[in-house]
C-alpha cells in the first residue's frame, strides 16, 4: 500500500517547529521527515515522535545539511565525526535511513567530482551507516534549487549507486523535472535502489495535482513495481497546509482508495 509520510521542514510551517509533530498526527500521518534534527536534543525530537506516534523516516547527516559548504567533500576525519552524530541521533529518534548530502561549493564542481574525495567518503559513510543497521542515501537536488549542489546529476548518482552497493536512493520528483528528466521514466529506471520518493509537483514545487507531473501514473508504477516504501510530501503548500492535505488524498485515492497516511 502507498505509504504518504509529511515532510514538517515543508508542511505545517505556520506552525513553530516543535509544534508541526502534533500537526501532522492530527492531520492522520504516521511519519515524518525533515532535513536536520541537530538544533534540538535528540531526546527531546524522540519523546515528540513517541507521543504522537510517528515514525522517523530520514534526515541528513550533518556534512552538507548546510547551503555553502563543501559537506561530504571535506575532510575523512572530520566527515566521519559527522556521521558518528547522525548515527547518535538516528539510534535514539529510532530512525533506520539517513542522507549523505554532497554539500554545495563555488568550486568548479567538476573538479571536486573528479578529485575522488567525494567517493571515497560517500563510500566511508555509507559502510559506517549500513555497520549501525541505517541505511546511507543520497539524493539527487538540482542546482537551481541549491546552486553550487553537488549532487545534482543523474549520471553521477547513477555512478555512486552502481560503485557502492550499500547505498540508496531518494527520488524526488520536482528535482527530476527540474533538471530536464521524466520523473515516470526515472523511477521506473531507478528504482531498484531507491529507498524513498519525496513529491511536489512541477512547476511551482506544490501539491501534487497543481501542476504538470501524471501523479496517478506515478502511483501506478509504484504500486505495479510493488514500491514499500514511503512517499515523503516535500512540497510547498499553495496556501496553507491544512487546506491542500485532503486534495492531495483525494488525487492519491484515485489510484488506490486504500491509501492512506499510514
Amino acid at each position: 500500500m502507498i505509504k504518504l509520510n509529511a515532510h514538517i521542514g515543508y508542511q505545517f510551517t505556520e506552525l513553530p517547529f516543535l509544534e508541526r509533530f502534533s500537526a501532522a498526527s492530527n492531520a492522520g500521518f504516521r511519519a515524518v521527515e525533515f532535513p536536520s534534527p541537530y538544533e534540538y536534543e535528540a531526546t527531546k525530537l524522540a519523546a515528540l515522535l513517541d507521543k504522537h506516534q510517528l515514525e522517523m523516516v530520514q534526515f541528513a547527516a550533518p556534512s552538507g545539511a548546510t547551503k555553502g559548504t563543501t559537506g561530504i567533500c571535506s575532510s575523512k576525519q572530520t566527515f566521519l565525526s559527522e556521521v558518528n552524530v547522525a548515527v547518535q541521533y538516528a539510534k535514539i529518534l529510532d530512525c533506520k535511513m539517513v542522507h549523505l548530502m554532497s554539500g554545495a561549493s563555488t568550486e568548479d564542481l567538476a573538479v571536486i567530482s573528479d578529485s575522488g574525495t567525494y567517493r571515497r567518503n560517500l563510500k566511508y559513510g555509507a559502510e559506517a551507516l549500513v555497520d549501525q543497521g541505517i541505511v546511507p542515501v543520497i539524493e539527487i537536488i538540482s542546482s537551481q534549487e541549491v546552486p553550487g549542489y553537488l549532487m545534482s546529476d543523474f549520471g553521477l548518482a547513477q555512478q555512486m549507486l552502481e560503485a557502492i552497493p550499500e547505498l540508496g536512493l531518494i527520488l524526488d520528483t520536482y528535482h527530476t523535472q527540474v533538471l530536464g528528466e521524466d520523473c515516470l521514466l526515472k523511477v521506473d529506471q531507478l528504482l531498484p535502489w531507491t529507498k524513498h520518493i519525496q513529491v511536489a509537483d512541477f512547476p511551482g514545487r506544490n501539491e501534487p495535482g497543481t501542476g504538470r507531473i501524471d501523479f496517478q501514473a506515478l502511483l501506478h508504477v509504484l504500486e505495479s513495481r510493488a514500491y514499500t516504501g514511503w512517499i515523503g510530501c516535500e512540497y510547498r503548500p499553495q496556501t496553507s497546509t491544512f487546506d491542500g492535505i485532503e486534495g492531495l488524498f483525494n488525487l492519491m485515492r484515485v489510484v488506490n482508495p486504500e491509501i492512506n497516511r499510514s
